[in-house]
């Protein structure tokens, strides 16, 4: 009667959430049990062996069968082997693989906040750059330095590093101030000309140095 007892209790322990040790001395305190109760006399040395390995893989199965779904992956790889560890081998590798978990919710739970507050600062930052691009009226801003709209002298291009971005627009603002001053030279220089053959000719008009018309001052 205490044998069959003992057997219904290992067939039916769960582990239920409880820790792995727990569950496992459960099983085992009954298991130790069924050895003292439970004495089977074998004189061949090859039956021994055989039930040995029978209680053996019959046990482990207990173990497997009782753990938490969350185990079921280790669970299958146990099983899968071949042959089958020994009770203790189970049990190990199954504290093994909860160790392992335990170990990464700790760290997940310890990157969680630190990625959180990275995040605010990020949001926090990116806030009070939109708030204060929104909020600059640039339009009302002039640089004593440049005489140019848009910013002041302690943000001026010319006294400070210009930056990377700027590099081409600065070659094409050159560019089109040295096209327009070379227009603006040439108009001049078109003006200038125009002005001096309309002051020669007026002087030739009255020095008489036109031949053709000699006879009218005749």
């Amino acid at each position: 009667m205490q044998v069959f007892t003992l057997n219904r209790r290992a067939f039916s322990a769960k582990q239920n959430g409880r820790a792995l040790s727990i569950y496992y001395g459960e099983l085992t305190e009954i298991f130790g049990e069924l050895d003292h109760l439970d004495k089977v006399v074998m004189e061949n040395p090859n039956n021994i062996e055989a039930y040995r390995k029978s209680i053996h893989r019959l046990r482990v199965h207990i173990f497997l069968a009782g753990l938490d779904e969350s185990f079921e992956q280790i669970r299958g790889e146990i099983l899968r082997r071949d042959p089958i560890p020994e009770l203790e081998s189970c049990y190990a590798l199954v504290r093994r693989e909860s160790v392992r978990r335990t170990t990464m919710a700790k760290e997940s739970e310890e990157v969680e906040p630190a990625a959180m507050a990275t995040r605010n600062r990020y949001n926090q930052k990116g806030s009070f750059q939109r708030y204060s691009k929104t909020e600059v009226d640039k339009s009302s801003l002039k640089c004593t330095h440049c005489n140019q709209p848009g910013h002041t002298i302690d943000m001026c291009f010319e006294l400070v590093v210009y930056p990377n971005w700027w590099d081409q627009p600065l070659e094409r603002k050159k560019e089109i101030k040295k096209n327009s001053g070379a227009q603006m030279a040439s108009t001049k220089k078109g003006n200038d000309s125009m002005v001096t053959s309309a002051s020669v000719a007026r002087a030739g008009n009255d020095g008489h140095q036109n031949e053709a018309n000699d006879w009218l001052w005749c």
